[in-house]
């Protein structure tokens, strides 16, 4: 199985792409929680301003997160995440101001740091080595179901002239199958949207392969597959299999190392998923 490379920069701890670590002009950082300054059940290195914590703090963490990549804080370039699939196309140069209603990025100007924070959510890492040009979006269960991932190789594909046989793809850390407990609205929307992945998508507890379970198991409920589920929209749109990395690192499971919503109750910082082309 591929693993993530782990790293450390300044007293930052962060993760990278095994495959995205052989192009030497590409930077795909995962961060963890690891190596800033907030306190509490933001520490330490939370990147999220919208969680509580002292804005202050949140600055220098991502002070800190962008000089692993040898940026300036202003470099990095936010969508505001509404779980859903809208894409936007940022032009080479673009530096500070947040994308509204957005939950891709896509460029393929260099220098131009796109960044997705997620706290059990998965951020789908997107580069295409031939027409230099990369893409990283926002997927939870909503956006995973709306198409979030393939919708933004189509993008790529409009914008760029990007193939997806040509695309290299990360799925990085997020609460896994062991852990991701799902209602009927969940049920209802993978039935009515994917029918043919229901199955793969949808898995009963004693499936669930990725770590142990946090919580009693309730036998009538199902347990979303986030990282199969995005696996299977990028093979949908066209992705080779064989080019698809999974990070298998559940964020709920892995407290120690990155921040969960579900695991800790709400109260918690959200940790970035970078791209940029050097």
């Amino acid at each position: 199985m591929v693993e993530l490379i782990e790293r450390e920069r300044d007293g930052v701890r962060f993760f990278t792409f095994e495959h995205y670590d052989a192009h030497p002009r590409l930077n795909a950082v995962v961060t963890t929680r690891h190596g800033g300054v907030s306190t509490g059940p933001y520490a330490s290195l939370n990147l999220g301003g919208k969680t509580g914590d002292e804005p202050d703090h949140v600055r220098e963490n991502r002070r800190r997160a962008a000089n692993v990549i040898g940026k300036e804080p202003h470099h990095l370039v936010f969508g505001k995440q509404v779980h859903e699939a809208h894409v936007a196309h940022v032009p080479a140069g673009h530096e500070s101001g947040a994308f509204d209603d957005t939950d891709a990025l896509i460029t393929n100007g260099t220098q131009t740091p796109l960044v997705i924070l997620t706290a059990d959510c998965a951020a789908i890492f997107l580069y295409d080595p031939t027409t230099r040009a990369i893409g990283i979006a926002h997927a939870g269960w909503r956006g995973t179901v709306a198409g979030i991932a393939r919708k933004t190789v189509r993008q790529m594909q409009e914008a760029f002239g990007s193939k997806p046989g040509n695309l290299l793809a990360g799925i990085g850390p997020s609460i896994g199958p062991c852990c991701y407990e799902v209602g009927d609205e969940v049920i209802m929307a993978v039935e009515m949207k994917w029918p043919d992945y229901t199955e793969e998508m949808l898995v009963e507890p004693d499936m669930a392969s990725a770590g142990s379970f946090r919580a009693s198991v309730n036998e009538d409920r199902r347990h979303f597959d986030l990282w199969r589920a995005n696996e299977l929209m990028l093979i949908d749109a066209g992705v080779p299999e064989p080019h698809i990395e999974i990070a298998r690192l559940c964020t709920s499971c892995r407290t120690d190392l990155f921040y969960s919503h579900r695991a800790e109750k709400g109260t918690t910082g959200r940790f970035g998923g970078i791209l940029m082309l050097a």
